[in-house]
């Protein structure tokens, strides 16, 4: 083993620097790892119990959606990030730690589980201008608290992968996190390293080890039901107008489910090509749980970021659809930012978070006037948010009070979210749930599940959403949810 990983690295060595790239040793140092590597075990023999290291070391290229279409998933967790118009995506693979809970403590659940794992970390890392460097756990946190079996996917999952990489302006990089026992071996446990890091600098992009079949190549591939149907959406939106001319709410978002089947299984992740080129403004995700299952999207929405205790997030609130040509999209943006039911409902998305926040003591700040966030078919009002957050308020803290926001549950919350499964009929899961990371820096990114789907085996599940206010009306609300599926199902065409 030893002999053929210094043949290996020798050759490798002598091809960079006949490229005139750089050198293996540039980035791993061994004598200082096999240090590292030393007290981690040590650790583990005082400790008498497993510890975990984590190894972050730069890479000269790497492009994560590549690595995800390449490996072998098998029923290994995985998660994936980008926003195209960032430079920016991260992909995390397999766990050496994962745990999912319900009820509604799960957030708080998932943040003991993550500080459990972190009392076990020693970091290992050269550079630490990299913000994806360390640990980082990574989550799915459905809409509601509690769900039946049958929807599949926890309310809450949350895992520190076996590796995670990143691409993010520029800088490439790998983080292996192993697990290391009293018994372990330090050059064993170096080799492994080593061989992982060779692996991943010189990666090699091979399409078609999913076995992958494309939908559009199934001959029977249907739409074969609805299980909120045009008719029952009709109801529950004139429901949920006499509730609220009665004062009971708001406002509530209602959504609709579209159940398509396939005759044989379909991956939600050779969609992400497509995803990422049709709405590079948008947050790319997929999330599985490990089975055949998985979540994929093309989110507008960011429900919060930290870093270097700033806070950001944003009230998105308000649809209109965009123009074929330019003067007629001028025309339906400048509607949008004059409609007053648009506006109402996006300043209630907007008071609540600012009130969420203050809730936790942060003193967020919004900017005077919405601006319109253009997407590929649909443009949204938007207003951002910022905030100082100290350090005593957790990550999660934070996306716990803020979630849902109205601009997927209601306004008051306590009022309208236990109406929504009521008036909908059916469980959203990870729909406008929350897909996301965060280190031990008390530093993350959530984004909310919209314009999503769900792939389960031949199944795929497609949902949208509408906000229901004084002054909505029936017709409109359904042209926006048409609008809204449109997204996902023109990747089925």
């Amino acid at each position: 083993m030893k002999k053929s990983l210094a043949i290996i690295r020798e050759s490798i060595c002598f091809i960079l620097v006949q490229d005139q790239s750089v050198n293996i040793a540039h980035f791993i140092d061994e004598l200082a790892l096999k240090a590292f590597l030393s007290k981690c075990i040590e650790k583990a023999k005082n400790s008498v119990c497993p510890q975990l290291a984590s190894i972050s070391l730069p890479l000269s290229y790497l492009a994560p959606l590549g690595v995800l279409h390449s490996i072998d998933l098998k029923d290994q967790l995985h998660f994936y990030l980008e926003r195209p118009v960032d430079d920016s995506s991260i992909l995390a693979y397999g766990s050496v730690a994962s745990a999912t809970f319900s009820g509604r403590d799960r957030f708080q659940s998932v943040k003991s589980f993550a500080d459990s794992c972190l009392k076990k970390i020693s970091r290992y890392t050269n550079d630490s201008e990299y913000e994806f460097y360390g640990p980082h756990f990574f989550n799915a946190f459905a809409f509601e608290d509690n769900l039946s079996e049958d929807e599949g996917f926890a309310p809450a999952t949350t895992f520190l992968p076996k590796w995670h990489v990143f691409s993010d302006s520029g800088k490439y990089g790998l983080v292996l996190n192993i697990e290391v026992d009293e018994d372990s071996d330090t050059d064993t446990l170096f080799d492994r390293i080593e061989n992982e890091y060779i692996n991943f600098l010189f990666f090699n992009y091979e399409e078609g080890k999913q076995n992958i079949t494309d939908f559009n190549e199934q001959k029977e591939a249907k739409i074969s039901g609805e299980v909120c149907s045009e008719s029952s959406f009709e109801e529950a939106v004139t429901g949920a107008l006499s509730e609220i001319n009665n004062q009971n709410y708001q406002k509530i978002v209602l959504a609709q489910k579209l159940v398509l089947k396939n005759d044989s299984s379909v991956k939600g992740i050779q969609y992400l090509d497509r995803l990422r080129e049709r709405f590079s403004a948008c947050y790319i995700f997929s999330f599985s749980d490990g089975s055949e299952r998985s979540f994929i999207g093309a989110s507008p929405e960011m429900l919060l970021q930290v870093k270097n205790s700033i806070l950001m997030t944003e009230a998105i609130a308000g649809s209109s659809s965009r123009g074929r040509k330019a003067i007629e999209d001028a025309r339906l943006g400048s509607g949008l930012l004059a409609s007053d039911k648009n506006l109402r409902e996006h300043n209630l998305v907007k008071e609540s978070i600012l009130r969420r926040l203050n809730v936790l003591g942060i003193n967020g700040i919004a900017d005077k006037n919405p601006r319109l966030l253009a997407l590929a078919n649909v443009q949204h009002l938007q207003t951002k948010i910022s905030a100082f957050m100290d350090e005593n308020v957790h990550f999660l803290d934070v996306a716990s009070e803020l979630h849902p926001t109205p601009a997927v549950g209601g306004q008051p919350r306590e009022k309208a979210v236990p109406r929504i499964n009521q008036l909908e009929g059916f469980e959203r899961g990870l729909y406008s749930g929350l897909i996301g990371w965060f280190n031990g820096q008390n530093e993350g990114k959530m984004i909310v599940g919209i314009r999503s789907a769900q792939f389960d085996n031949k199944t795929i599940k497609i949902y949208a959403g509408a906000g229901i206010v004084s002054g909505s009306q029936v017709d409109i609300e359904k042209e926006e949810i048409l609008l809204k599926q449109s997204a996902m199902l023109s990747l089925l065409e």
